[in-house]
């Protein structure tokens, strides 16, 4: 019997390193990442200091790979080159990407789209437009209030033309609402510990299997149950039951805030209003919307929509009131097709919002006379949309 026992912790363990070892390679085939990379998921691509969280310049999980200023996509020169249509693009995960293919969540084909849109664009031949370049600076979790230190302190130092800024109202239904981050110590290492390397990538794999092998019904029982941990022992009223109007009224006020802070930065704002897999003629199951009550437990799943409805009136209004650019993402991303899961894109998608962008932009390109080349067509640009 302890023969057999032995032998069978033997083969167990064995069976776990090669496991483990699979997933390390399959990860420098498919993505490049060195075997022994210390990074394990994508929030070790956030650096927190004193001015909020940016991302790790050169960090790189999985597809997820940041270049050398921290933003997701090509490296590109700080001083924005002559001649160049520099668009920034900010916000949460739905901007930085999670289920897409690489290279193909919405900032990266709005770049391509906007190549595409420039060459067919009214004042073509007037245009001094030589190259687009669409820098993602977004953040999984980013809010509001880390979007306008980021806009501060790194994102003005880009020169953009245009900060495109793609809201996540539910964050606003957050145990504690978003909030300017606690003051950190300058990080002076941007490189995670170096032990780091032997955590074990395989027990991901894992639990990503187990789920997909699930019944519906057995997660949905099971994400239940989580809420149920979170709420219970609260005071009665601590569970949102209708929308929370103080949290509404935050979340305007931020809002308008990052508008003005955009053109203080020498920039165009472009608001998009928020959608999700709930919307149009086909709407996604309740298995899925209790999947996104999970990350904000202290709201039902009807109020996390409530809210989303609510904040797009908002947008709109914000919109109209600052006169900014509004690219209605809402009115054509739809239904299940579009969303990998409550509210993050598939390829398909992406490419309708970021088709939706690109012609929002184009439209203040051409109210430009698409002049965007030297020190004067830049300025012409940057104040198209100032009151």
């Amino acid at each position: 019997m302890l023969r057999r026992v032995a032998l069978f912790v033997v083969f167990a363990g064995v069976f776990g390193l090669v496991f483990e070892l699979t997933a390390r390679v399959e990860d420098l085939i498919r993505y490049g990442t060195p075997i022994f990379s210390p990074y394990t998921s994508q929030m070790d691509l956030i650096v927190r200091d004193e001015h909020g969280a940016r991302g790790r310049p050169n960090g790189r999980f999985q597809k997820w790979v940041l270049n050398d200023i921290g933003t997701r996509g090509p490296n590109v020169q700080r001083a924005k080159p002559p001649g160049t249509l520099r668009v920034v693009t900010t916000g949460a995960s739905e901007t930085f990407g999670l289920y897409e293919s690489t290279d193909r969540e919405y900032p990266r084909q709005l770049e391509d789209s906007l190549r595409v849109s420039l060459t067919r664009a009214a004042c073509r031949d007037a245009s001094a437009i030589g190259r687009v370049e669409v820098i993602n600076a977004a953040l999984p979790g980013m809010s509001l209030p880390t979007v306008a230190l980021d806009l501060e302190h790194r994102i003005a130092a880009l020169s953009p033309d245009f900060v495109v800024y793609y809201p996540t109202p539910p964050q606003y239904l957050d145990i504690e609402p978003p909030g300017a981050p606690p003051p950190r110590r300058q990080v002076s290492n941007d490189n995670p510990p170096t032990l780091r390397a032997l955590y074990p990538r395989s027990a991901a794999r894992l639990r990503n299997q187990l789920k997909t092998i699930l019944p519906d019904f057995v997660q949905t029982a099971l994400r239940r149950r989580e809420v149920e941990k979170v709420t219970a022992g609260r005071p009665e009223g601590w569970r949102f039951t209708s929308v929370p109007l103080e949290r509404l009224e935050l979340f305007e006020r931020h809002l308008r805030q990052i508008v003005g802070i955009v053109r203080a930065t020498g920039a165009s704002p472009v608001l998009a209003t928020n959608t999700n897999a709930f919307l149009g003629d086909d709407p996604a199951s309740s298995d899925v919307l209790y999947a996104w009550e999970r990350f904000y437990p202290r709201a039902t799943g009807e109020v996390i929509l409530a809210f989303e409805d609510s904040a797009r009136s908002i947008i709109r209004e914000v919109a109209r009131d600052s006169m900014t650019a509004l690219a209605d993402i809402e009115q054509t991303v739809r239904g299940p097709a579009a969303f990998a899961d409550f509210s993050h894109f598939t390829d398909a998608g992406a490419a309708t919002v970021a088709g939706i962008l690109a012609r929002t932009i184009i439209t203040e390109v051409e109210r430009s006379g698409c002049q965007t080349a030297g020190p004067a067509a830049a300025t012409r640009i940057t104040q198209l949309l100032r009151p």
